[in-house]
């Protein structure tokens, strides 16, 4: 999960909370059960994708690694430079400071 982009992380949170929602509200309590109605909120989900002209997860580029992102981030110069009487109650910075 950790290459996956926006697009797919949407997708795959969608499933996962439509899937809770239904085995909860139908009380499904085997695994068995549980397991199939995970397949086929699934598919339901990846048809919804095709029939709106998405690109199945498996086709799509995977995202950047999160190691060369951090890398290409330490590289980038800041952006904006806080003066330490603007950085007052930033998270990190604590009153005394």
């Amino acid at each position: 999960m950790d290459r996956m982009n926006t697009t797919e992380l949407a997708a795959n949170q969608f499933r996962m909370t439509q899937t809770r929602d239904k085995l909860a509200q139908e009380r499904t309590r085997d695994q068995q059960t549980a397991i199939r109605t995970h397949e086929k909120v699934g598919k339901e989900v990846r048809d919804a994708i095709k029939r709106i002209g998405g690109m199945p997860p498996e086709y799509l580029p995977p995202a950047e690694h999160i190691k060369l992102v951090e890398k290409r981030v330490k590289k980038l110069p800041p952006k904006l430079k806080l003066e330490k009487k603007d950085a007052k109650g930033l998270v990190g910075h604590s009153e005394e400071e």
